[in-house]
């Protein structure tokens, strides 16, 4: 689901602004193709959604794809929601103040400092990685963002 808790793949062709017809034209698949693609019955093949991506210029799309379509990726990239630019702008300095307000900088800083991260150093490493991901999504929705 997208953001608005509709089907990924119907997002891409509302945006796009095309009946189930014209953008299984346009994708060069059947108009079957297209149902199953957005009742979840089956996923789209990678270079279709890159097609989907630039036709209807919600390059979101990709990284929901991805998620959806792998375990790992799934564990690895972000949830990214597509938000109006001013709340991830505002998302994004937030992440930034609460990373900073933990002290992070300095810390990772010294810990970087001798090119590799002592045992010692291992636990707060960790966390200042864990910290990170805030940062990481609040960026990548800036990228995405309703602009």
């Amino acid at each position: 689901m997208d953001g608005n808790g509709r089907n990924i793949y119907y997002s891409a062709r509302y945006a796009a602004g095309l009946t189930q017809a014209r953008w299984a034209e346009v994708l060069g698949v059947s108009e079957s193709a297209v149902r199953k693609y957005e009742s979840g019955e089956i996923l789209p093949e990678d270079d279709i959604v890159l097609s989907m991506a630039d036709l209807s210029g919600l390059q979101i799309l990709g990284t929901w794809h991805l998620r959806r379509k792998s375990y790992v990726a799934a564990q690895v990239l972000p949830e990214v929601r597509r938000l109006p630019l001013a709340q991830a702008v505002v998302q994004l300095l937030a992440a930034i103040r609460d990373f900073d307000e933990k002290h992070h900088e300095d810390a990772l800083l010294r810990i970087a400092s001798d090119g590799h991260v002592d045992p010692e150093e291992e636990q707060r490493f960790k966390q200042i990685v864990r910290d990170l991901h805030p940062l990481i999504q609040a960026a990548m929705q800036i990228d995405y963002a309703e602009k």
